[in-house]
């Protein structure tokens, strides 16, 4: 498999407004998958993440980004007057290269892991997962078939897309340790992360975990949310293998 790495600085704004974010798809395949309302209410509580890591493995291209905005309404007027609403970015799916990814561990909790996924383009556009595609492993694994894959939501449906506005970064959040075991890691040091499931493999990103940290054989992710604080809250409900 030919994958990437990104080194990204984020900044991320987190918010306690609650987003209207559910999704179509089931089993282990959620590829096609959005919001059930037409929009998320903008974020009002701000938190600061520091710079994550990470290395370019060879055949994968190379960016960085610093994703600063939290909230999930509005954009910019760039790409004409349809293209901050979310029927144009249902019709207009993202490409992995108007995207850029990074992930960061909280400060309140560095089992947890935010996934953020930015849009570099002019204009709005929809991601066709309800959340990334994940898997962890080790870094110099060269047989990932045994990696961990987490925890989803269930009850999945809703519109067809998730949208991510110009400029605008969507978030999901990743937890290798929901039930506090504060274990071992088992080898485990990397987590693979992407952005939509439509994407070839080359468009994986890796991530280097935490040294130290404890990862469990079922770890949860959440869908992607507006605010790091809903991303939180949707992980908590993951019941299901999304593998």
């Amino acid at each position: 498999m030919t994958v990437r790495r990104r080194t990204i600085s984020l900044a991320l704004v987190t918010t306690g407004a609650a987003l209207a974010l559910t999704a179509c798809g089931g089993g282990s395949d959620h590829a096609a998958a959005s919001p059930s309302s037409g929009g998320a209410s903008p974020g009002t509580a701000t938190a600061t993440a520091t710079p994550g890591s990470g290395g370019a493995k060879a055949g994968g291209g190379s960016g960085s980004a610093s994703a600063t905005n939290a909230s999930g309404t509005g954009g910019t007027k760039t790409g004409g007057k349809d293209a901050t609403s979310d029927s144009y970015a249902y019709k207009h799916l993202c490409t992995a290269g108007q995207l850029s990814i990074s992930t960061k561990e909280l400060d309140s909790n560095p089992d947890q892991y935010v996934i953020a996924v930015t849009n570099h383009g002019k204009a709005a556009c929809g991601l066709s997962s309800y959340y990334p595609r994940v898997d962890l492993g080790s870094k110099n694994g060269a047989d990932r078939s045994h990696n961990i894959h987490p925890l989803v939501p269930s009850g999945l449906g809703g519109a067809p897309a998730v949208p991510v506005y110009a400029g605008r970064t969507v978030y999901a959040v990743l937890d290798v340790d929901p039930n506090g075991a504060k274990g071992s890691n088992g080898g485990i040091d990397e987590i693979n992360v992407l952005a939509d499931q439509r994407f070839p493999n080359a468009e994986t990103h890796n991530f280097p975990m935490n040294e130290g940290a404890t990862v469990v054989q079922h770890p949860k992710l959440g869908l992607y949310r507006d605010s790091v604080g809903d991303a939180v809250s949707s992980m908590r409900t993951a019941d299901i293998n999304g593998s």
